[in-house]
């Protein structure tokens, strides 16, 4: 008796259990398993971008909804974050992360900062009076003139100014521990303090107040020790404490409320309170030390309590929460010693509800809501009936001749019969009484009478030969009619009404029918598709083959006439009756079962387990993945919906039921952010700030990373897209990152977007503007600088051929000069000499004529020694200086033996490597030549000196004689001019030509001296 009392009692509590379960909020867990740094987590942010922050034990942590970026201070490393236990996170008004630890003071992160700069760090430092007094931080917060208030763990409180990276100390008395503070509307900031009570200031006159009597510390007060501070939206604070009381401080009335502990009522735990949130319907949510969350429902006056459950699913992770923090979105975060608990007030309008145990799982097949509002339940144990305002059920279990009936099917008749299909066959059912009847002579129907491993699934009223008749789908015997003037079923079996030929019916697995509102019938095949039966009779059934797959599974008329189909493999299907054109909806899960449309237009289905909707206005698809299904199977089958617009459908065990008005919107295209540009695996993500990013031709391989905060559950897909190489968007799933490598010179644009589901990508793009800088050999200005030296190539060597035409012809003039002057002059002496030579020998004047002949041999011995120097200078093989020595002293030595002249010849041995130009070589030979002729014939000397030297590039020739001189004057006369018109003149001109300095000295009976120079190169 006791057992049997203890196991009532234990059935009790837990439908007490289920059913307080039905009111709690879903919690999901992250921990370490999920990438969380460590599980003891002491604050929450949501930054600017939407990103998530916790502050844990061990590191900053960064949530994206799918993935963790983890931050740990290295030691020594002044570039990270300054200390691994985080107390506090704050976000300024300038994007600026302010992190407060409780071992490395305080930091402060900037994403837009080179890698090396993100971090700051202000630790302690013993000899900085204005730094920070010690590293132990307990909280931080911003007031409203851009200052940031430290509380520290045993030096008060400081403020720091931002700019100027100093700390100042405002209020030098009271107790040294700080643990919340909070600034309210009239820019005075609280302090709430372990031990010394509330301690208030004024954060623009930094004038403080506070209550004398907390300076006892052992008197007995209201919250000595304040815990945790919060500004509501009324501006009011909230205040709880080490007695473990609530406090509300009006601002208005100026008063004090407090709420303590009541045994047996609906009060507020006794716990101290660590954290504070408000939700958007101004329900105060608190992260209690040891009693899990509490909220507090200000209109009703009333307090939850939510804590952890090890047994039961959905229930907050650990009962020690150490913040309570609700995003932008309404998303609850708790953090708490065993990781982080999160609620989605999204799924909150679905709600589970579970039958009760009967000692096996139940499946639910069919719902109904009668004019009472009673809700019946078709299942495979019986009837479920659940009434309004009652939360036990009652069940009904049917049996018939013995065998316990499943119930699959409803169908409430106009005329007041409520018929339910079963495994057995279709009764009519006593709603009242409780009883089952069959259909008159069913029991001579060879299909109907007893159905074989089949159930009904699908009842239509329709009239077929003028007889009003009940249409059932006897899952696969085909269809079958029930002939209420007849009063007979006519089946497959018939074979004098032959309706599988008559009707051309060709699937014995009819899912479901759905009646139009134009009287066709639609049929749902397993292996033949979409039906189309016309009203009319005698009418056969069409069949539909451009639904994407065979297997229908559910049909629902939509606005206008058009049939939304469901396939279990093919998805969702659009049908237009007046085209009849199919459209599939390829962002559609391929296993999509039961389906309904709400009073906008909007298709329901069930998907996977879970709930789908599509918004055909806008095309948006959307995935409700919710998490109180995920432990239970999900849901599956069709939906039904009520007349207020209530949807329901079936799990194992349970059923889901919620109103699609209730239902809010997801983000279907979440903004994406580019979180990190690498180069070679080195973060570069300062360049993410900058309009386009520029990159030499050797950093060209490149991997960048993008995320799009998103927490409304798991199903974030993302595409990207690099124009200029990629031809199309790359669908990449929940990878998070794109790399490309040995990209060629130019400009890209890397674009990314994401969904909320898997191919519905809207235009909602995220861009990046890329440059590789080419190599200078592949640039344009390099191209034509190319063609500008090649074609100033082509010119000069163009100009060079020219040139050099230019000095052979000049060489020929010079030769023809030359011959002109030396052999043409000479020729015309000889003639004239010749002439005269004749007029001797006539004359028979032999002394005469023998002097005139010696002359023209002498004249033609000089003609031909200058043809050979002209000729010798010609020749390039005399490019040498050292072949211009030879023959100078080769020419002089011999005459001046000849003469008994003493010849003293000296060179320089560096010129001998020397080269100079066919012009210079042909007068500074000439030049000499003249000189020593001139020396020899004229001078009657007995010394001829010759020096010729090199230095600095000037080559130097130096001719001496101790002969008789000459006048300057006297030699200008043509009589002493040799007959080859050598002279002092043609030496003058021939150093002009080579640009060479000449210098003669000469005075009567003190000898000649001759300088001449010039640059060689």
């Amino acid at each position: 008796m006791r057992k049997t009392y203890l196991l009532l009692v234990t059935i009790v509590m837990l439908t007490q259990t289920i059913i307080a379960q039905q009111q709690t909020p879903y919690f999901n867990t992250l921990r370490t398993e999920n990438g969380l740094s460590h599980n003891k987590v002491n604050c929450i942010l949501q930054d600017k971008r939407g990103f998530i922050w916790f502050g844990t034990e061990d590191g900053l942590n960064r949530y994206d909804g799918k993935y963790f970026t983890v931050f740990r201070r290295t030691p020594g490393d002044t570039t990270s974050i300054s200390g691994n236990i985080v107390s506090d996170l704050l976000e300024d008004e300038n994007g600026i992360i302010w992190i407060a630890t409780e071992d490395g003071g305080l930091s402060a992160y900037d994403y837009r900062q080179p890698p090396a700069k993100q971090f700051r760090q202000y630790r302690y430092k013993a000899d900085n009076e204005n730094g920070i007094p010690e590293n132990h931080i307990n909280v931080i917060v911003d007031d409203h003139n851009g200052y940031l208030w430290v509380g520290t763990g045993n030096y008060r409180t400081r403020r720091f100014n931002k700019k100027t990276g100093e700390f100042s100390h405002p209020v030098k008395t009271g107790t040294t521990s700080i643990l919340s503070l909070s600034v309210d509307a009239s820019d005075t900031l609280w302090v709430g303090r372990a031990g010394g009570g509330l301690l208030k200031v004024n954060t623009r006159t930094l004038q403080f107040t506070g209550d004398k009597r907390y300076d006892d510390l052992y008197v007995r007060l209201p919250h000595v020790s304040v815990t945790a501070l919060f500004l509501d939206h009324n501006k009011d604070m909230w205040y709880g404490a080490w007695d473990k009381a609530l406090y509300h401080y009006d601002h208005l009335k100026k008063t004090e409320e407090t709420f303590r502990f009541t045994p047996g009522k609906n009060s507020f735990p006794n716990d101290e309170i660590n954290a504070f949130a408000e939700d958007k319907d101004h329900r105060l949510w608190m992260a209690a030390k040891d009693s899990g969350l509490i909220v507090y429902d200000q209109d009703q006056h009333h307090f939850s309590h939510y804590k952890h459950h090890p047994f039961v699913d959905g229930s907050i992770v650990n009962d020690h929460v150490n913040d309570v923090y609700i995003d932008r979105t309404g998303i609850v975060w708790a953090a708490t010693n065993n990781g982080i608990s999160y609620y989605n007030p999204l799924y909150y309008p679905f709600k589970q509800t579970f039958l009760p145990e009967t000692g096996g799982d139940i499946s639910i097949f069919d719902f109904y809501k009668d004019p009472a509002g009673r809700l019946w339940i078709g299942t495979n144990n019986g009837i479920f009936i659940k009434h309004p305002g009652k939360h036990a059920f009652e069940h009904r279990k049917l049996t018939y001749k013995g065998q316990q009936l499943a119930v699959t099917k409803f169908f409430a008749d106009q005329d007041g019969t409520f018929y339910i299909g079963t495994d057995y066959t279709l009764f009519a059912y006593d709603t009242l009484k409780g009883t089952l009847t069959m259909l008159p002579n069913t029991e001579k129907d060879p299909v109907m009478k007893k159905l074989i491993a089949s159930r009904i699934v699908s009842i239509v009223k329709d009239t077929m030969r003028g007889h009003p008749v009940l249409i059932v789908s006897p899952y696969g015997h085909y269809l079958s009619y029930y002939d209420f003037t007849d009063k007979v079923w006519v089946t497959r079996s018939d074979s004098v009404r032959a309706i599988l030929k008559r009707y051309n019916l060709k699937d014995n697995l009819v899912r479901k029918m759905s009646k139009a509102t134009n009287g066709n019938i639609w049929l749902a095949t397993a292996r033949h598709g979409l039906g189309d039966w016309p009203q009319k009779e005698g009418q056969q059934v069409k069949y539909l083959h451009d639904i994407n797959n065979e297997d229908v599974y559910d049909i629902q008329e939509g606005q206008e006439g058009h049939i939304w189909v469901s396939s279990y493999g093919g998805g969702l299907n659009y049908l237009n009756v007046q085209t009849q054109k199919v459209q599939h909806i390829t962002e559609s899960s391929n296993l999509t079962e039961g389906l309904q449309t709400d009073e906008k237009g909007n298709v329901w289905m069930v998907c996977n387990g879970h709930i789908h909707k599509y918004d055909p206005g806008v095309r948006i698809y959307s995935c409700y993945d919710l998490p109180t299904l995920q432990k239970n199977g999900g849901v599956r089958g069709y939906m039904y919906k009520d007349n207020e617009g209530n949807i329901y459908v079936g799990g194992t065990n349970y059923y889901l039921t919620f109103n699609p008005r209730d239902i809010a919107g997801i983000n279907t295209e979440p903004p994406v952010y580019l979180t990190d540009f690498k180069i070679f695996n080195d973060s570069h993500s300062d360049l993410l700030q900058k309009r386009a990013v520029e990159l030499d031709y050797t950093k060209n391989y490149f991997s960048i990373e993008f995320s799009a905060p998103e927490f409304s559950g798991d199903n974030i897909q993302y595409s990207y897209m690099l124009a200029g190489v990629d031809k199309a968007w790359n669908n990449v799933g929940k990878r998070n990152f794109a790399y490309y490598s040995n990209l060629k010179g130019g400009d890209y644009t890397f674009m990314v977007k994401a969904s909320n589901w898997k191919g519905v990508f809207g235009d909602r793009v995220t861009a990046l503007h890329i440059t590789i800088i080419p190599p200078f050999w592949t640039r344009w200005w390099f191209y034509l600088l190319c063609t500008v030296l090649i074609a100033g190539t082509i010119y000069l060597i163009y100009r060079y051929r020219i040139n050099e035409l230019l000095k052979r012809q000049e060489i020929r003039n010079g030769i023809a000069q030359d011959l002109h002057d030396s052999v043409g002059s000479t020729l015309s002496g000889i003639s004239v000499y010749s002439e005269v030579a004749r007029i001797y020998n006539e004359q028979h004047k032999s002394e005469q004529l023998k002097e005139l002949l010696t002359t023209i041999g002498t004249t033609a011995n000089e003609m031909i020694s200058e043809m050979s120097d002209i000729v010798w200078a010609i020749n390039p093989k005399n490019d040498h200086v050292s072949s211009i020595v030879k023959r100078m002293e080769s020419y002089a030595k011999p005459l001046c033996t000849a003469k008994k002249i003493h010849f003293i010849f000296d060179c320089d041995q560096k010129i001998e490597t020397l080269n100079l130009a066919m012009h210079q070589r042909k007068n500074f030979y000439l030049i000499f030549k003249e000189a020593v002729n001139n020396a020899l014939k004229h001078a009657a000397c007995s010394i001829i000196k010759v020096n010729i030297s090199y230095r600095r590039n000037v080559l130097e020739l130096n001719i001496q004689d101790d002969g008789i001189g000459f006048d300057h004057q006297a030699v200008q006369d043509p009589s002493v001019r040799s007959l080859s018109g050598n002279g002092l003149n043609n030496i003058r001109h021939r150093a002009s030509e080579m640009k060479a300095d000449l210098g003669i000295e000469s005075e009567p009976y003190k000898g000649t001296y001759l300088k001449l120079s010039f640059p060689v190169a």
